[in-house]
C-alpha cells in the first residue's frame, strides 16, 4: 500500500500536532496540503468532519482521520520505509512514551500560560517532573533511540521545539539537569524537516500568543 497522491491536513498555523505528520510527510518527500482554519471560530464544515472540534484533521477523497498519532501511524504503514522500531516490545514501549509526550506538550503549554508566579512554579515543576521520566527513557544521543529516526522523534519534536524556545527566552536551565533532553532537543531542532513543518513566524506566534493572555513567564522577561 502507498500513500495517496491526494493528501491534506487542517490545522491552525501554530499547532504543535499538525507538525507531526507535515515532518513525515516531509522526510518521505511526499506531495500534501494544509489548509489553516482559525479554530476559535471554525468554519461549519470543519465541525462536519472533527466529531472532537479538535486539529490536525487528515483528509483523503472522502475519509477523514482526526487524532494525531492515528494520523501519525497512518502515514506511517503506507510509507515504503517503516519508522517504528521492529521489536513489537520496543515498539510499543515507543507507543506508549509518545502518548506521555501528548502529555507534557499540555503540561508545557500550561508553564507557557501560568498568569503568576505561583502558577509558574506549580506548572514549571510538573513539567520537569516529566522532564526527569523522559530523560530516563532516552537511549544514547543524538535521537531518541540513537543513531536513526523514529516515529517518537516525529511525535516528540514539535514540543522540544516549545521548550528550546522557552529555554533561549525564559529559563536559560531549563535542561541543565537534562543533558539527554537537551542533546535530543539540538539534533531535532536542526532538522530541516522540522524547520518546515510549520508557517515561517511560529516563534513570533508563540510569543505573541503568551504575551496575549498575560504569560507571567512571558511578563517576567
Amino acid at each position: 500500500m502507498e500513500i495517496p497522491m491526494s493528501i491534506k491536513l487542517i490545522s491552525f498555523p501554530s499547532c504543535p500536532y499538525v507538525q507531526r505528520s507535515v515532518m513525515l510527510l516531509e522526510k518521505l518527500g511526499r506531495v500534501y496540503e494544509v489548509e489553516y482554519i482559525d479554530l476559535a471560530n471554525p468554519p461549519e464544515w470543519f465541525l462536519d468532519i472533527s466529531p472532537l472540534g479538535k486539529v490536525p484533521v487528515l483528509q483523503i477523497d472522502d475519509t477523514v482521520l482526526f487524532e494525531s498519532h492515528v494520523i501519525l501511524e497512518y502515514l506511517n504503514e503506507v510509507a515504503e520505509v517503516n519508522y517504528h522500531p521492529a521489536d513489537p516490545l520496543e515498539k510499543a514501549r515507543h507507543r506508549a512514551m509518545m502518548e506521555f509526550g501528548s502529555a507534557m506538550l499540555g503540561s508545557q503549554w500550561m508553564t507557557m500560560a501560568a498568569k503568576d508566579e505561583a502558577g509558574l512554579a506549580k506548572h514549571l515543576g510538573a513539567l520537569q517532573d516529566l522532564m526527569k521520566t523522559l530523560e530516563s527513557s532516552i537511549e544514547p544521543a543524538p535521537f531518541y533511540a540513537g543513531a536513526e529516526l523514529h516515529i517518537i522523534d516525529f511525535s516528540f519534536a514539535p514540543l522540544l521545539q516549545r521548550l528550546e524556545i522557552v529555554k533561549r527566552h525564559f529559563e536559560p536551565t531549563l535542561f541543565d539537569d537534562f543533558p539527554k533532553i537537551e542533546a535530543w532537543t539540538q539534533a531535532i531542532t536542526e532538522l530541516d524537516v522540522l524547520k518546515t513543518s510549520a508557517v515561517p513566524d511560529l516563534e513570533e506566534r508563540i510569543l505573541l500568543a503568551m504575551k496575549n493572555m498575560d504569560s507571567y513567564l512571558f511578563n517576567r522577561a
